[in-house]
């Protein structure tokens, strides 16, 4: 069975986990956040969508190598190597929050996907973001760089916010992430970020109701056991013979926003 498998999650979910899993399963090739440079939040379905047509082509046989990708990621360069170099290639997958918005677009050109969205606890999703949008400085490099803004009158930034539209005053603009998230009203970000998570798993609910066959819920906690694993796989096509599940199983990936 040929499959293209899409994770989703509000970020900081077990998402690089869950890329793991899937690319550990005989003859499947999966990524971690592709191409987001491609990507806004909603109104623009196209890179997404091209997304999954390379995929289906390659399930299909065609040329490996036509594939868009981010070639600023190593990552994203890392497991498209890899793909060139599998002997064959039965499941293709990408991990990415941002794909909430377009399930309806894709299994509208495609019924062969499965989306496996994974559910963190609420305080601890907005406790992680926050410390991920944080920008870090050695003591030394911190200084200085208060001391430049003070005498260039230009922001100095400790943070980025990509939850709520700023104009990169007090937040750092992202010119990469900023454009994928929905943005909120809000008086402080750690509003902004809970305000995120609820809708996130708002939308999820709705689409897993709608999809029950393509789009499931599951909780983080899924991706530390032998049984959560392979509930996921099952769920994604893989026959109880050919899963490959480890215990534990939990990356964490700071590079990325996931």
């Amino acid at each position: 069975m040929n499959v293209i498998v899409l994770g989703l999650g509000a970020g900081r979910t077990g998402t690089a986990s869950l890329s793991h899993l899937i690319g550990s399963q005989h003859a499947a090739v999966c990524f971690h956040e592709l191409n987001p440079t491609g990507v806004v939040f909603q109104g623009n379905p196209a890179p997404i969508l091209n997304t999954i047509n390379e995929f289906q082509a390659i399930l299909n046989g065609g040329d490996r190598r036509r594939l868009s990708l981010d070639y600023s990621r190593p990552a994203s360069i890392a497991t498209y190597r890899q793909l060139q170099q599998v002997p064959a290639v039965r499941m293709l997958g990408d991990i990415a929050y941002y794909y909430l918005r377009y399930v309806d677009d894709i299994l509208a050109i495609n019924n062969d996907v499965r989306f496996v969205c994974i559910r963190r606890d609420r305080e601890q999703t907005v406790a992680s973001w926050l410390r991920k949008a944080a920008i870090g400085r050695w003591p030394s490099l911190w200084l200085a760089d208060r001391l430049k803004s003070l005498i260039t009158r230009t922001p100095f930034h400790t943070s980025r916010n990509f939850w709520q539209e700023h104009d990169g005053t007090r937040y750092q603009l992202d010119p990469v992430w900023d454009k994928t998230f929905p943005k909120f009203t809000a008086t402080n970000m750690t509003d902004a970020v809970g305000q995120y998570w609820d809708w996130y798993y708002a939308e999820a609910d709705v689409l897993a109701v709608r999809h029950p066959l393509h789009f499931r819920i599951f909780p983080i906690a899924a991706l530390s056991a032998r049984a959560g694993q392979e509930e996921i796989l099952n769920f994604i096509g893989v026959s109880a013979p050919q899963m490959v599940v480890s215990e534990p199983f939990h990356l964490h990936q700071s590079t990325t926003t996931d």
